[in-house]
């Protein structure tokens, strides 16, 4: 617990959240949001440490947290989709403790911490990079689609999502300009660090042996590459597998 403690980090503009809303008078508020988020990244931490990869920071945002992992492109799937819905499960054991232990509060504290816990599964589902939802969407795509096409489709569905997020929030609430912003700034840095992702998930895979769910050989270009799935390539009447089609597509640059 306490190597995980030293890991967490306070965001600059959460500090100054919290002052602002300490001078309006929002302390019970802010201290309540502040727990869920925890709690909601501990959800992610519990699984990141189950399946034996290294917690980097939990980083807490005004409105959520972010954890960084420490782990290779070609995981598991399965294993990555559980640590992507860890923090929503977590928030889901805590809707169920707070309603046995309901009696234990005063209601206008139970009504918050209810009230914030919600909004912030729901907000956590919405298909935007790089919230919980988006992730889980990310790697159900990866299960069916290459690794290159898994990418542009994600960031086209976050694209749309963030679009009908700006809309609703334009016409009923135009508060949540500074999620807002911060959404629009993690789509940006996706769709600009395509070219890096890709060449590590290839690199990877011609460094190190992964277990594979599947072969398939019947792939006929190097972006066809799926993550869990074993690739042969026909050239010249023989089959060469994955690592000697990578290194040759490496090497003709």
């Amino acid at each position: 617990m306490k190597n995980i403690l030293n890991k967490l980090k306070i965001n600059n503009y959460t500090y100054l959240f919290f002052i602002i809303c300490a001078l309006c008078g929002y302390i019970k508020n802010i201290t309540i949001i502040f727990a869920i988020c925890l709690f909601h990244e501990l959800g992610h931490v519990f699984f990141i440490k189950l399946f034996k990869y290294k917690v980097v920071s939990i980083e807490i945002l005004p409105f959520g947290g972010f954890t960084t992992i420490d782990k290779k492109i070609n995981t598991s799937i399965n294993k990555d989709i559980l640590i992507a819905f860890g923090g929503i499960f977590f928030q889901l054991i805590l809707l169920i403790l707070m309603y046995i232990f309901r009696n234990s509060f005063n209601i206008i504290t139970y009504n918050l911490i209810i009230n914030y816990s919600l909004i912030l599964i729901f907000f956590n589902l919405i298909p935007i990079i790089p919230l919980d939802g988006n992730n889980i969407i990310h790697l159900l795509l990866e299960k069916f689609f290459s690794y290159h096409l898994s990418y542009y489709l994600n960031f086209f569905i976050s694209i749309i999502s963030l679009i009908l997020f700006f809309i609703i929030n334009y016409v009923y609430n135009l508060d949540n300009y500074f999620i807002i912003s911060f959404l629009i700034y993690k789509v940006i840095v996706y769709f600009k660090n395509y070219k890096f992702n890709r060449n590590r998930f290839l690199l990877e895979r011609y460094l190190y042996d992964f277990d594979y769910y599947k072969i398939d050989n019947k792939t006929k270009n190097i972006n066809d590459l799926k993550k869990n799935v074993l690739h042969y390539f026909k050239e010249d009447n023989r089959y060469i597998r994955e690592k000697e089609k990578i290194r040759n597509s490496l090497y003709k640059r």
